[in-house]
């Protein structure tokens, strides 16, 4: 077979080399793949990112643990605050999915010089974003926050907590993008490596300055969002470095003066995705407004960031999963293989569906030691107990969502994952929660009912419209 004219020297021929290294088994073997070979491909790209996730989730669970013994306001602060920051990284998503979308699609076409193209230009956009982010989060904070109807002690604490963790927004932004480039490469054993020093260095941070250990002076709330912010940093530095180091990757890595098609082109298939992300975050804006007009009040808004911690358990093992299936599907596009992304993302699912279903029984039995951990407040205890029993058979459904978006993704189809998230969490769960929550009177037990079914009702939804395979034929 004659050799690319594209590849002209040496340096070129150890790129070309390296860059089809970077490829699942199924699209460097010339014979057709068995679904042993797509299991074992997924395995491999999804076990990484697993862990990573699951990394960021004992980080998770131990700050709310330390947060949890500053009392019930720290808490409903923490939860509150923490949806304000959801609502920002939400914009990196516009970054981090269209250059993940990109970098895989060029990577599986091996078309080199476009990948570190995309590169370089999303570094550009995900500084210029998140600079205008943290300036737009100072502004707004106060007033965004009073309407939240928070109790006057718990509103203070969030706006204190929510003011020195925009001061890590910026890294966070580029620190998405960096982390997508990986993605897109379909290595997520990088970001494990990083992301194990990131979580060190979050967890010694977050108990020093919360508690007052040794040299470090007793902030409280504050220290926990000082670790933060630093921790936020000190990954941006990280992962830069390790993409520094990149074969193939390495020499793009720098910031370029923005070149408007480029832009364009990770803007048209991140915003979907970033739209996606803020439909979610502004509906549990709402559903926390729901919430906290049930007669649990405080109770219950300390009571939701312990079961979603407590259950990212469970669905951080599917994030890790959509990962895989966001590379894996991409650069199976890219290779002209579309039925081998079929099969990618279904093993994907099969995977997530089997390990997250796990999970949801192992809540449901343990739901009081879980929340026992967080808290010593009978109340909450029994209010977040009851979330984790009663989302435990949403668990399946979740997978589907989770991983089946992700392949959405890969493909460059941002838009139809959106529409299902619109429908699932704005038409359906918000006023399903206001209606039990509410009007009927079923207080929080209500609102986490039809929290569950929202996300039955997201995956078979994501199920069918993935099937239809209008994916296949997006162009990026």
């Amino acid at each position: 077979m004659p050799e690319p004219t594209s590849i002209s020297s040496k340096s070129d021929r150890a790129d070309a080399d390296s860059a089809r290294a970077m490829l699942p088994s199924a699209l460097r073997t010339q014979r057709e793949p068995s679904w042993r070979d797509i299991a074992r491909d997924v395995w491999h790209i999804s076990l990484p990112a697993v862990t990573t996730n699951l990394l960021q989730t004992t980080n998770a669970f131990l700050d709310r643990m330390f947060v949890g013994r500053l009392g019930r306001d720290a808490l409903a602060a923490v939860g509150v605050a923490g949806q304000g920051m959801f609502l920002l990284m939400a914009v990196s998503f516009i970054v981090g999915t269209g250059t993940a979308a990109l970098v895989a699609r060029f990577v599986g076409g091996q078309v080199l010089e476009d990948a570190r193209k995309a590169l370089r230009q999303s570094l550009t956009v995900a500084a210029l974003m998140g600079a205008v982010c943290m300036v737009v989060g100072y502004l707004l904070a106060k007033p965004a926050f009073h309407l939240m109807g928070m109790e006057p002690s718990a509103e203070r604490a969030t706006i204190n907590f929510f003011s020195i963790a925009l001061l890590g927004v910026v890294p966070l932004f580029v620190g998405q993008a960096l982390g997508a480039v990986f993605r897109g490469m379909g290595d997520m054993r990088t970001p494990l490596k990083v992301m194990v020093l990131v979580n060190i260095v979050h967890i010694l941070l977050d108990f020093a300055l919360i508690f007052g250990i040794g040299p470090f002076p007793r902030m409280g709330l504050a220290g926990a969002a000082t670790a933060l912010t630093i921790s936020q940093w000190f990954g941006f530095v990280m992962f830069w470095l390790a993409l520094r180091r990149h074969p193939v990757m390495g020499k793009a890595v720098r910031f370029q003066r923005l070149d408007m098609m480029w832009a364009k082109r990770i803007v048209n298939i991140g915003a979907p995705a970033s739209l996606q992300a803020l439909l979610r975050i502004t509906s549990m804006l709402g559903y926390t407004r729901i919430l906290s007009a049930t007669p649990q009040g405080t109770a219950a808004l300390a009571a939701l960031p312990i079961g979603l911690t407590a259950e990212s358990i469970a669905f951080m093992p599917g994030l890790g999963y959509s990962m895989a299936a966001t590379a894996l599907v991409g650069q199976s596009l890219g290779a002209k293989r579309a039925d081998i992304a079929t099969r990618y993302a279904w093993m994907a699912t099969a995977q997530a569906c089997v390990i997250m279903t796990i999970m949801g029984i192992v809540f449901y039995i343990f739901a009081y030691p879980f929340a026992r951990w967080f808290t010593s407040d009978p109340l909450v205890v029994e209010v977040a107990a009851a979330y984790l029993r009663i989302n435990a058979y949403a668990e399946p459904f979740l997978a589907l969502a989770i991983v089946l978006s992700g392949a959405f993704q890969g493909a460059g189809d941002t838009r139809t994952p959106t529409w299902i998230t619109f429908i699932t969490m704005w038409l359906f769960r918000l006023p399903l929660a206001y209606l039990l929550a509410l009007t009927l009177g079923y207080g929080t037990h209500g609102a986490w009912w039809a929290m569950a079914a929202s996300m039955m009702v997201s995956g078979l939804l994501t199920a069918v419209f993935f099937q239809r395979g209008g994916w296949k034929r997006v162009k990026v």
